[in-house]
């Protein structure tokens, strides 16, 4: 990242991310942008393979502005996110656990005005790794150190929204949001007392940044089939900036988020069986602020899976779902373009439904994952578990 901390920094960040003695994180995959694009899907996006676009049905999303048009009552939703996993970078071995909450989202119908207010607050990008590396450096003889360094913090995205039913088969949304994050760095140098002799104190420094910003999204879906239903979301960014937080030592930044386009379509195979596919375009080519080559070029993600209703009652349903994605993340380990796969199972309990519309639901998916920008592997398992409560 550009104008952070002291450039002798940024090479340690990089002999540290190389040559690593000890090293632990979320994912490394960011540690030349903003960190690791984490997504802000639930637990049925999640199970069905879907990027939170184009879903059939009623969902509380921070991707589709559209998604909460069928709500009647007052909806909160909030989602949990468990995640195990293992990374390989040369000889180095390490384990990932975190818990991290993707998305809280709320609605509220305005039956005089025909449509829902929406907000939610939903992660965007986490930062939060270390990595540890021996060294010797030369301060009139050659000493052995350990330089450690340190990142813990992520951005995540506040929005406001409204949903608007135009018709029995068109709908419009506008949200409109800020980011919110804060970054903590720090560099620990431990010298060699040993070598050394005498009363050695570490050298310690430490940086700080909030990052801002606007976020605007549109979007709009239809259903020109009642066995089809179509969504399409662009979603505009200002620059994020990153400001010295708290008197802390550090430059400020800006950093260019490009525009970002999702599809997505739910076609009913039978009366119990539905196909979601899902696309999001961006083109990180031109992006500005970020290390030179530290950013990828116009890249695809997509997904897709198969949501069953294995059991369906008057009032309640059990779907089971299986998906696939594969997502471009936007920041390289190296130089080599990073690429995360992910299969996913997982089933829902729709505790209370009327007319095809869920007023109470639980829904959990399991994901296998990996993601690979060599010389860096990283493979997890992650359970994404959403619970939505309506006319409270």
């Amino acid at each position: 990242m550009r104008a952070r901390l002291p450039a002798f920094l940024a090479g340690v960040l990089l002999a540290a991310s190389a040559l690593p003695n000890q090293t632990s994180a979320q994912s490394l995959m960011g540690v030349r942008g903003l960190g690791i694009l984490g997504g802000a899907a639930g637990g049925r996006a999640s199970a069905a393979g879907n990027l939170g676009i184009g879903l059939a049905g009623v969902e509380i999303s921070a991707t589709d502005p559209t998604a909460g048009s069928g709500l009647a009552f007052p909806t909160i939703s909030v989602t949990m996110q468990p995640t195990w996993g293992e990374f390989e970078l040369g000889q180095e071995r390490g384990d990932v656990r975190v818990t991290r909450f993707p998305l809280i989202g709320i609605a509220f119908p305005v039956a005089a005005a025909g449509g829902v207010f929406t907000a939610a607050v939903s992660g965007q990008m986490d930062q939060r790794w270390a990595g540890e590396v021996p060294r010797v450096v030369d301060i009139g003889a050659g000493v052995p150190v350990s330089d450690r360094f340190e990142a813990d913090g992520g951005i995540s995205v506040l929005r406001a929204g409204w949903v608007q039913r135009i018709g029995s088969s068109f709908v419009a949304g506008l949200s409109a949001g800020a980011y919110l994050g804060r970054l903590d760095q720090t560099f620990d140098r431990t010298l060699d007392s040993l070598v050394l002799g005498g009363d050695v104190r570490n050298f310690v420094q430490e940086g700080a940044w909030r990052y801002s910003g606007a976020v605007v999204t549109a979007g709009a879906s239809a259903a020109p089939h009642r066995l089809i239903h179509l969504a399409a979301t662009v979603e505009w960014s200002s620059d994020i900036r990153a400001t010295p937080a708290d008197s802390a030592r550090g430059e400020p930044g800006t950093y260019a988020i490009p525009l970002r386009v999702l599809a997505g379509a739910t076609g009913r195979l039978t009366p119990r069986l539905a196909l979601n596919a899902s696309v999001a375009y961006q083109d990180w080519s031109g992006a500005k602020g970020f290390a030179a080559g530290a950013t990828t070029g116009a890249k695809y993600s997509f997904g897709a899976g198969l949501e069953m209703q294995v059991v369906r009652g008057a009032r309640r349903s059990l779907p089971v779902r299986a998906g696939y994605r594969r997502l471009a993340q936007p920041f390289r380990f190296e130089s080599a373009d990073p690429m995360e796969t992910v299969w996913s199972i997982g089933a829902g309990l729709n505790l209370l439904e009327s007319e095809g519309v869920r007023r109470g639901w639980l829904d959990i998916g399991l994901e296998r994952g990996s993601r690979s920008s060599a010389p860096l592997v990283e493979r997890y398992w992650r359970m994404t578990a959403s619970l939505g409560i309506s006319q409270f």
